[in-house]
């Protein structure tokens, strides 16, 4: 257990120590949100794939979420701040190396697992020192400005990085990032000493199951479009030899691996914590909790429906035309409408004053839900960004909704001295959910555009292909389209009988929407479940609803 509250001086709204807190996080967003609008410049340099980068974002979030629960033991035995402060030289040298790279390969080795490993403690460092500082009402205020702040970095990061990219270059994008490095640097100077509050052991074997189990997992769901979810779409070859040496895709093996691995670690955990003085990453106490449980859900569900959508439209964009900055500009108003949403909830309303924080939350992902059935029937011809708006301005007051509460909601029935243990489950979470909905959504789009491609030029031909040979032929575009650089996509095209070369931009055209839409009804299907398991959250935080009891209930029935 960390350093009783009271032992840690108290931390003030606009304080130098919360600003440098606060832009840690925005600098976190905005440089994972700068990397779907440079895709396609940093494809083209390096003559790679959208499916190479998808899996460094993908690879940064399994990084990101597997090393947690060993960054919070290190947090716990070595005191934050000396974490902290390192982790913040390492993501710089991290980000250096990625702007600087000559390699892709480089570069994704800096940015998925040197910037990833570092973003850990920048991450769960801020949200943990708030809650030891703060209590009550400034709690909330707190939550809600690091929400904005997080907000704040992913718009700047596809808009200002969009721009940077196109009028100067992709390496350029990453200079605000430098900048905000410096300043925290700075501010974070003085930060509060947390005192170490425990000296036992690292647990080591700890962090290798859970890096090992949640890796396996999300490595899986990376490689799905290209290897195949069940069957398998082409061999995985370690050193010549086939894995697995039976007649299904390698995905469902990691993810049994994973699962395993991840049920010796729950073992390992209960073992070691009934052990005097054993080494443990965390206590497994919250998952019994059944309102963290559902809180944790949820929250992981609006991440991988939000991320998932808003990577899809980086890639569906482009090929309407759109260069990066233009692109970030049409997703813009999800961005903005949270923002603001954000600012006026954080600095004019109390809505748990009128509502309870529970239909707040169940009124935001109602939003979101909406927002996606409109974006749906949006996608018709003539796709605009005026088209587009609705949808995204809906959506994006859902998430502010939804972000508002969340946390306090999923915390409800935790100990003060619980909240930094939950730390190291909720943020791994998030970034599983993140890295699920590139995978699972971004699949689903490539998917559903190659079948369509692929029945489009069958239809220009007047060809038929047997079920086996019709499946194995959107197979091998589906790989293609991941795995290749656009010049040689082009290239391939290009091979195609020249009947059918006069209506090949259209069935593209026609592809691209037809994934999307399949992709934007996954969504919706995942943001429904994450609706109704939110009517099981409790209607208040706790601090609130002992105040509710005291003081009497709004006039307003509960759900």
């Amino acid at each position: 257990m960390e350093a009783p509250m009271q032992d840690i001086p108290p931390i003030k709204l606009e304080s130098r120590e919360f600003w440098a807190l606060g832009l840690t996080l925005l600098m976190i967003a905005y440089t994972i949100a700068v990397m779907p609008p440079i895709m396609p410049l940093v494809v083209r340099e390096f003559s790679s794939s959208l499916g190479f980068i998808q899996g460094a974002l993908v690879l940064f979030s399994l990084v990101t979420a597997s090393f947690s629960p060993t960054s919070e033991n290190l947090s716990q035995r070595y005191g934050r701040e000396r974490v902290y402060r390192t982790a913040l030289i390492i993501y710089g040298l991290g980000v250096l190396v990625v702007a600087l790279s000559r390699d892709i390969g480089v570069m994704v080795l800096a940015f998925s697992f040197v910037m990833g490993v570092a973003a850990t403690p920048l991450v769960s460092t801020p949200w943990a020192i708030m809650d030891f500082a703060y209590d009550g009402k400034q709690e909330m205020r707190a939550t809600l400005a690091f929400i904005f702040l997080s907000t704040l970095g992913g718009l700047s990061g596809g808009l200002l990085g969009g721009w940077i990219a196109h009028q100067v270059g992709w390496r350029a994008a990453y200079i605000p990032t430098g900048f905000l490095l410096l300043i925290v640097l700075y501010l974070g100077r003085s930060l509060p000493q947390i005192p170490p509050a425990r000296k036992d052991p690292i647990d080591w074997v700890g962090g290798m199951l859970s890096l090992l189990g949640l890796g396996s997992i999300l490595v899986a769901i990376s490689l799905a479009g290209e290897f195949g979810w069940w069957e398998p779409k082409r061999q995985f070859l370690i050193a010549g030899v086939v894995i697995p040496p039976f007649a299904i895709s390698i995905v469902p093996t990691l993810i049994a691996v994973g699962i395993v691995l991840l049920g010796f670690f729950a073992y390992w955990q209960r073992r070691q914590a009934n052990l005097q003085g054993g080494a443990s990453l965390l206590r497994m106490g919250l998952l019994r909790q059944r309102t963290f449980v559902i809180g944790l859900i949820v929250a992981m569900l609006h991440v991988l429906v939000v991320t998932g959508v808003q990577f899809n439209l980086y890639q569906f964009l482009p090929s309407e035309g759109l260069n990066p900055f233009q692109t970030a500009l049409v997703v813009l108003p999800y961005n903005l409408t949270t923002l603001v949403a954000l600012m006026i909830i954080l600095r004019f309303l109390s809505l748990e004053a009128i509502l309870p924080p529970r239909r707040v939350i169940l009124f935001g992902l109602a939003f979101l839900t909406v927002g996606l059935g409109i974006l749906y029937q949006a996608l018709e011809d003539p796709i605009t960004a005026f088209s587009l708006l609705p949808s995204l301005v809906i959506m994006g007051l859902g998430s502010a909704l939804f972000l508002a509460y969340i946390n306090a909601l999923t915390y409800a029935a935790a100990k003060p001295e619980e909240k930094p243990e939950g730390t190291g489950i909720y943020n791994p979470c998030q970034n599983l959910g993140s890295s699920l909905g590139r995978g699972i959504l971004g699949t689903a789009l490539m998917f559903f555009a190659s079948r369509s491609i692929v029945d489009g030029i069958l239809h220009e031909l007047g060809r038929q292909l047997s079920p086996p040979e019709r499946r194995d032929t959107i197979q091998r575009l589906q790989v293609m389209l991941q795995t290749y650089g656009r010049e040689e996509v082009a290239k391939e095209f290009a091979k195609l009988p020249a009947s059918v070369k006069p209506a090949l931009k259209d069935i593209i055209h026609q592809a691209a929407v037809e994934g999307m839409r399949h992709s934007l009804l996954i969504g919706i299907g995942l943001s429904a479940i994450a609706l109704v398991l939110a009517t099981h959250l409790p209607k208040y935080p706790c601090a609130t609803a002992r105040a509710h009891r005291e003081y009497g209930d709004p006039p307003l029935k509960s759900i």
